[in-house]
């Protein structure tokens, strides 16, 4: 028996030990019919557990490398019922290969001139122009979403090669992409958490104005503000803040830094009256810097989209149990 099988058996026999000295102090305690059906749960998927691991440990014509899932939901599970066992199941699925396919790496895009960065430049200012005093000619909704319409179909217009070729490199390793965004999205997350809770302490507020004022829009056209978070904001934003800096800063770092405090300004600069309120830049900048640098990493505008996409949509996600609760 090799050594991985032997780990295996180990795990299965201080599962059953654990069950027979459940039963042997008295069983478990039924108080009502929740806690009888949670026990039946537990024990048929620990027997489910056992039958399945006796079936790879004594089977020696099973290749376990490709049970490594099947391994890896045991040791899930019987970390809950034994820990011992769960932690020598995780260390048998480290030994384990898998059905992996070898690791891609990212393509390298070159920045290219796609569209000339003056004519960018352009639509750039009519767009902030339009974000900057927009509001204060819109007297019916439908101008708005005129607005809106016009800033997502320049900054369309003048990325639309490359959007296109961005994309198709995307679409292709999707799933390598969408690990780096995770990790990025994931730490840019913590950073932002500690830094909210760090504002409300000192400032005494309990959220941005931005954040507010997005809450009683939702709450009163709900639709609307999500089409606009999870699909407008994420393209017209990243296209105008990260797709045009990106072509007139060409050092990484000054464009990672440029773009995220810019962004945050953006973000804070009209609903902000005090010093509290305008606190809250360190966290929309936070955001943007890491949207700025996954961009400045990939080259590719997808990511940042993407990763623009999947924080406002967690937002939206944010904003909808707050109008229930």
């Amino acid at each position: 028996m090799d050594n991985s099988r032997k780990k295996l058996l180990w795990s299965v026999i201080l599962v059953i030990l654990y069950f027979l000295l459940v039963f042997y102090i008295g069983g478990f305690n039924v108080k009502d019919k929740t806690e009888l059906i949670i026990n039946v749960i537990t024990i048929v998927l620990s027997v489910i557990g056992i039958v399945y691991e006796c079936v790879l440990i004594f089977n020696k014509k099973i290749d376990l490398n490709k049970h490594k899932n099947g391994v890896l939901a045991c040791s899930i599970y019987f970390l809950l019922v034994n820990i011992i066992s769960g932690v020598i199941g995780f260390s048998v699925t480290k030994e384990l290969n898998g059905n992996k396919k070898e690791r891609r790496e990212l393509p390298e895009i070159e920045l290219k001139e796609y569209t000339n960065k003056y004519i960018c430049l352009i639509a750039f200012i009519i767009c902030l122009g339009i974000l900057l005093f927009g509001s204060k000619i819109i007297t019916k909704f439908w101008m708005l979403i005129v607005f809106y319409v016009v800033i997502l179909s320049l900054m369309i217009g003048v990325f639309y090669k490359q959007l296109i070729h961005d994309f198709k490199i995307f679409k292709s390793y999707f799933k390598e992409y969408f690990v780096l965004i995770l990790k990025t999205w994931g730490k840019a997350l913590v950073l932002i958490m500690i830094t909210t809770i760090i504002i409300q302490i000192i400032t005494n507020t309990t959220q941005a104005n931005n954040q507010i004022a997005l809450q009683n829009s939702f709450n009163s056209n709900p639709v609307f503000i999500a089409i606009l978070a999870m699909f407008y904001a994420p393209i017209a934003e990243e296209l105008m803040f990260r797709g045009v800096f990106r072509k007139f800063i060409k050092n990484k770092k000054l464009f990672v830094i440029v773009s995220g405090v810019v962004f945050g300004l953006m973000h804070v600069i009209d609903d902000s009256k005090t010093l509290a309120e305008f606190s809250y830049v360190f966290v929309y900048s936070i955001l943007g810097i890491y949207l700025a640098g996954i961009y400045a990493k990939t080259n590719n505008l997808c990511t940042n989209i993407f990763m623009h996409f999947m924080q406002n949509t967690l937002s939206v996600i944010g904003m909808i149990l707050l109008m229930f609760m």
